[in-house]
């Protein structure tokens, strides 16, 4: 039986959020940003377990905010100091098996869907890797000194976002490799083995917070996300 293991990243401090507390704690809709991203997968139902990695500053105020919603089996663990080691630590936490799935999330995207996820899993028992991604639609370009260095050609650049997915056997693999750079996220890591990630188109709402405006977008959106993920069931 193949397992699937959600991994939930909430160990920054968003130094560019300018708050006193991380920006997962902050408010949207009156619950804490994290608590969205643990819904979601909770609500999608089909998690073995769940796997909050928190910055180990913030524990106490994880296993708070996160008291009422964890199932008996989900866990918080410490998170590193970057993105990757707190990734590490969470894949670390986990007793899976080589058939077993593995999302892997970041807490600033409280929109992401249940047929996102399921497609993701989907893609992954075909593709071994699979990402959020949403195509890009303006002209990029690469620029020096404000002067316009090169167009980039729009039809092959997509932005990536989060859930990501990864076969198990593909992780273990993974884990084995000697790293010449620190990876920023599943697709950067799989390009040290020369591994292809499977892109699967994102819902228009699926933006990152990052700034104290981006949560009230968040709120301006919230309601119209909601309705896109009831229509999409249909």
């Amino acid at each position: 039986m193949r397992n699937i293991y959600a991994i939930i990243l909430s160990g920054g401090v968003g130094t560019r959020f300018k708050s006193n507390l991380p920006k997962q704690f902050s408010l949207l809709r009156k619950e804490p940003l994290l608590i969205h991203s643990v819904k979601q997968f909770l609500n999608w139902g089909l998690t073995k377990q769940i796997i909050v990695v928190a910055n180990e500053e913030y524990v106490k105020q994880t296993e708070e905010v996160l008291s009422q919603h964890l199932r008996y089996n989900d866990k918080i663990v410490l998170g590193g100091k970057t993105r990757h080691t707190s990734c590490l630590n969470g894949i670390h936490s986990i007793s899976y098996d080589e058939e077993d799935i593995i999302l892997i999330h970041d807490a600033a995207r409280p929109f992401f869907t249940y047929k996102e996820i399921f497609e993701l899993v989907n893609a992954t028992i075909i593709h071994k890797a699979a990402s959020l991604a949403e195509k890009i639609s303006e002209t990029l370009l690469e620029a020096k000194e404000n002067l316009v260095e090169k167009i980039l050609n729009r039809d092959l650049i997509y932005s990536i976002k989060t859930p990501q997915a990864i076969h198990a056997a593909l992780l273990k693999r993974l884990i084995e490799t000697n790293l010449q750079t620190e990876p920023t996220d599943l697709c950067s890591w799989l390009m040290e083995i020369q591994q292809k990630t499977f892109l699967i188109s994102s819902n228009p709402f699926n933006f990152k917070i990052t700034y104290e405006t981006d949560l009230l977008k968040a709120e301006q959106l919230y309601e119209s996300f909601i309705k896109y993920q009831q229509e999409e069931n249909f």
